[in-house]
């Protein structure tokens, strides 16, 4: 596993890059040198699977707290759920842990804890350190999502109350709430009394909580309820059967599932057609609070349900549409080919075709071969009837 120091030149000249050429694939743990913390970060970035051809698509970023932790599961999560259309794909960035209790807390406890009260300085890492360095190198849309887990939640609250506008969406999981006589809850509840255009959204979840812990997160909730303005869009859950440490796997999915409410397009809206995916589309946009368009995948199943109705010229419309959109995307072409095969314009359904295989074995995709040969099938198909090209 490689593991390579990043310096933060592009602090000190702004607008250089660090690297040669943009990242295509995984590149395992990685450091930068942090002038704020004084001290080297670990962290690993995981791109989403049409990172390496869809060379104008942005992506959101997903903070991963206790990155060491949790990023496999997390980012397993959050793959799975974007390949079956429940979230758009995403860029996860692990951050490793060092020091927990310094990093997460924003007060010093010494009669609980020794070494608190640094939340502050590693808001300040991310914020100056960290996100720039990311969002420089990687083709992020500036849409960005906190993950904190336990003493991780906290910061994340902690983040939410102190720099809102830093993250626009936040996943607590059974955070720390007794830190320092429930400071966390009580600089939320402050800080949400005078929020104003806040446009955020949060999610809290607990675990098979009993007691002390139990009634501190029943009173965050309450707070929540009584204090939230009309720009925290924020949801909460109890994961009665989950322990403190297992509640991150269930309670990941439900929350990215939460904040992209309404995006998944299910079939039987297909045959409603682009306008109403374009206006459905349109309002998760008003629900995240940030411009989502209408998915590739669901672009190409609107041209696919076109041409089953036996609407061909709607449906090479929409396959147009998604290649505009995607133009590095093998699948649109091929898409678009099936179409003007359909329609009986074989020489057309040959140039979808090529450019499909062109771009499938230029990225090196693992259906590659299908690609191709369906090229070279259009190809034959098309020398055996010239007569009706003419």
């Amino acid at each position: 596993m490689r593991c390579r120091t990043l310096f933060l030149l592009s602090l000190l000249l702004p607008g250089v890059p660090i690297r040669a050429s943009e990242p295509v694939a995984d590149e395992g743990w990685q450091r930068i040198r942090s002038t704020v913390l004084n001290e080297d970060r670990e962290f690993q970035v995981r791109l989403p699977e049409s990172y390496r051809w869809a060379k104008d698509r942005r992506y959101p970023v997903l903070y991963l707290l206790d990155g060491k932790s949790h990023v496999d599961h997390t980012a397993a999560s959050v793959a799975f759920l974007a390949t079956h259309g429940e979230i758009p794909e995403m860029i996860v960035v692990a951050v490793a842990s060092t020091v927990r209790v310094r990093d997460f807390t924003q007060s010093d406890w010494p009669k609980a804890w020794i070494g608190g009260g640094g939340a502050a300085n590693f808001r300040r890492f991310l914020s100056a350190e960290l996100i720039p360095w990311i969002e420089r190198g990687y083709r992020a849309n500036g849409f960005r999502i906190l993950y904190g887990h336990s003493a991780a939640g906290q910061f994340a609250l902690y983040c939410l109350a102190s720099e809102p506008s830093l993250f626009r969406a936040y996943f607590a999981f059974s955070p720390s709430l007794d830190w320092d006589d429930n400071l966390p809850r009580r600089s939320l509840e402050k800080s949400l009394e005078a929020s104003k255009g806040l446009s955020a959204f949060l999610y809290v979840a607990r675990s098979d909580d009993a007691g002390r812990a139990l009634a501190d997160y029943e009173d965050l909730v309450r707070a929540l309820e009584r204090k939230a303005p009309s720009g925290l869009r924020w949801k909460s859950r109890a994961w009665p059967e989950e322990r403190h440490v297992t509640i991150p796997l269930l309670g990941q999915v439900d929350a990215l599932r939460k904040l992209y409410d309404g995006y998944r397009f299910h079939d039987d809206l297909l045959p409603k057609g682009y306008p109403f995916a374009k206006k459905h589309y349109e309002t998760v946009s008003k629900t995240v609070g940030w411009l989502i368009d209408i998915p590739e995948g669901v672009l190409n199943e609107l041209g696919y349900a076109a041409l089953s109705e036996g609407k061909t010229q709607d449906a090479i419309g929409l396959f147009r549409r998604n290649v505009e959109a995607n133009p590095n995307s093998a699948n649109a072409w091929d898409s678009l080919a099936d179409a003007h095969a359909k329609a009986g314009d074989a020489k057309a359904a040959l140039e979808a075709s090529r450019r499909a295989a062109a771009l499938a074995t230029e990225f090196d995709l693992p259906n590659r071969v299908l690609f191709v040969e369906q090229s070279k099938k259009r190809e034959r198909e098309l020398a055996e009837t010239p007569a009706k090209l003419d």
